[in-house]
């Protein structure tokens, strides 16, 4: 991949939430926040240094979806994409977002400065009382009436809406609420998260239980693989190697680039890259510490450049090693999960 092929950016603009959704690795089972999360922003000014105009001027889709943060609740996440639709007139502007923060007024403004071809993924998970069940320390009716700020201005807006037993009964509702509030699509997702688990502990911030959280049985997608044949490092080893990998990142000629500069070839690595080991016994958490090593190995052998280093600035050849981890004979987990149908038949679905 050359950066001159580089047609979409998917950057986190920082790591700071309000929310604390209890699967989200940014905490522990929707209490305390993780460690190795630093609250970060990237600023304008650092922005305008790490991205050229000519870079930005090349791009077909610059959107913010976050691994660990909410762009929205970034210092100067309007003020960004004001700057980018000016170095690009044309290009789609997306950003994936839980809603709840900021006021009416700058919804409205993020909608005249994202313009045309453009939109705001919203999540709203169920009416209230069921939203707040997943989407813990967000406000039902507080996003709602962001949203409809953001369409009043000339925004479209999409909403994601996971599916758990608790909401699964109320999704055409819920359907027909967004629909005639100007929501152009709404796409229900039966989560993969808790992949072959009954149900999910959500705690507090000192670790005691609140309540449990459990998977639609509706909408329940099955793996094709169980947990446990993964913790066999043998069976483990022969799954991945065999699992033909199509990379989105190539595919879509997509880099990521986190908030602290650092650039990958996508966020599920990068993910995989910053965290540290889970304490936990969830078979799913033990799979997960596993795939975070297995990503920091693949890393450090293909390198990872920081935008603050003037990377962009010059025409290269990014991570010519990387294709070594889609040969099939030390394929990278991360991108056998996330980018072949080695766990669920669509692709990228896993998390």
């Amino acid at each position: 991949m050359n950066l001159a092929d580089i047609k979409q950016l998917h950057i986190e603009l920082t790591d700071k939430c309000q929310a604390a959704c209890p699967m989200c690795p940014r905490n522990f089972h929707g209490g305390k926040t993780r460690d190795f999360i630093r609250n970060q922003d990237i600023s304008l000014e650092q922005f305008k240094e790490w991205f050229p105009k000519d870079f930005l001027a090349q791009l077909n889709n610059f959107y913010s979806c976050g691994n660990y943060g909410d762009p929205c609740f970034a210092k100067d996440c309007l003020e960004i994409y004001e700057y980018v639709r000016q170095c690009n007139p044309t290009a789609r502007m997306g950003i994936h977002t839980n809603g709840g923060m900021r006021n009416t007024e700058w919804w409205a403004r993020l909608a005249v400065a994202m313009g045309k071809n453009s939109d705001v993924i919203f999540a709203v998970d169920g009416f209230k009382g069921k939203h707040e069940l997943y989407r813990k320390n967000t406000n039902f009716d507080k996003v709602i009436e962001n949203m409809q700020s953001f369409i009043k201005a000339g925004g479209t807006a999409h909403v994601d809406s996971l599916i758990f037993a608790h909401n699964e009964d109320e999704t055409e509702e819920l359907e027909k609420y967004l629909k005639d509030m100007g929501v152009d699509k709404i796409n229900f997702v039966s989560t993969t998260r808790f992949y072959d688990m009954e149900r999910f502990e959500v705690q507090d911030n000192s670790g005691d239980t609140e309540y449990y959280i459990y998977p639609p049985t509706k909408h329940k997608r099955e793996p094709t693989k169980h947990l446990d044949e993964f913790l066999d490092p043998v069976a483990r080893k022969q799954f991945i190697n065999a699992s033909i990998i199509d990379p989105k990142c190539i595919n879509s000629n997509e880099i990521y680039v986190n908030a602290n500069g650092d650039m990958f070839p996508c966020c599920w690595i990068a993910a995989n890259y910053v965290e540290e080991p889970i304490e936990e016994t969830i078979t799913l958490h033990t799979l997960r510490n596993i795939n975070v090593e297995d990503s920091k190995a693949v890393m450090k052998d293909i390198g990872i450049p920081n935008v603050e280093d003037g990377v962009l600035h010059k025409d290269s050849e990014l991570w010519p090693k990387l294709k070594n981890y889609w040969a099939g004979k030390n394929n990278c987990m991360t991108c056998a999960l996330q980018c072949s149908n080695l766990v669920y038949e669509s692709k990228g679905r896993y998390d």
